[in-house]
């Protein structure tokens, strides 16, 4: 073979290698585009939960807002997710010729999964503001009925009516302040802590992104607690006073009375 031979054999030759190259670094890209659409759209979820929440909420739309609340702990999963985190970091090293990162599954996930955190709302804290809100009330009325001429009995009976309605309103108010709780917890996880999660990820910081995951897992574990705390007071609020929950009240009080209806049928055959 001639030297012009042998030169195109060797342009061929490192042509081809670079044809492979390229075709391999394509796949890397692929591999790490995929896995890193995987993460966002976990954050993508959360985040249109969160959106999704504002109407069932409204709505009072219990059932709903239960769904809403366990798929997103279930998206908060660091067995699927700490796997698509270190493929990107794992493939990204490869294709960048850097030093490999560790995978080692960090002992913290499996503290925090036995830890007992404490609620970031309680029912003592929603009492309280209850309480709060009624004597407030007590202060108001008296202010602008103290001194008007009615025997006691007058009084007594215009307290209770507008207590009621002072009840009511409290009942609705802390309502509101444990669906604010989901909501809170949600959109944190959706809007600051993803987002953070995602910028470590970027930068090729693994211990940063598992630290971001930690706290997006401790706040997704709030959130079935903070969810038996809305149901537990929207059914205060629905004994209390059905009407206050819309469209929802009179599906409910629909039910009693059919189920009501239904046992009497039966008592009677």
């Amino acid at each position: 073979m001639g030297d012009l031979a042998k030169a195109v054999a060797e342009l061929e030759l490192q042509l081809e290698e670079a044809r492979e190259l390229g075709a391999i670094a394509e796949r890397l890209d692929t591999e790490i585009a995929a896995n890193l659409d995987e993460i966002d759209s976990v954050g993508s979820a959360v985040r249109e939960a969160h959106y999704e929440l504002d109407n069932q909420i409204a709505e009072h739309n219990y059932a709903a807002v239960e769904e809403s609340v366990n798929s997103v702990v279930g998206l908060i999963d660091p067995r699927t997710i700490l796997p698509a985190v270190d493929a990107v970091l794992l493939l990204t090293a490869i294709r960048d010729d850097r030093a490999l990162p560790s995978r080692a599954w960090p002992h913290a996930f499996d503290q925090e999964a036995e830890a007992d955190n404490s609620p970031l709302l309680t029912q003592e804290q929603l009492d309280a503001q209850q309480a709060t809100e009624l004597a407030n009330a007590a202060e108001d009325w008296e202010a602008h009925w103290g001194d008007t001429d009615w025997d006691e009995s007058q009084r007594d009976d215009q307290w209770a009516t507008d207590r009621a309605e002072h009840e009511n309103d409290a009942l609705r108010n802390v309502v509101r302040t444990a669906a604010g709780n989901i909501e809170k917890i949600i959109e944190g996880i959706g809007e600051t802590v993803w987002p953070d999660l995602e910028k470590a990820l970027g930068a090729g910081d693994r211990d940063g992104a598992i630290q971001h995951l930690l706290e997006a897992l401790k706040a997704a574990q709030q959130l079935p607690t903070a969810y038996q705390l809305y149901e537990v007071n929207l059914s205060r609020l629905y004994t209390s006073s059905p009407g206050s929950l819309g469209a929802m009240g009179e599906h409910l009080m629909g039910v009693e009375t059919w189920l009501t209806i239904r046992g009497q049928n039966g008592s009677d055959s």
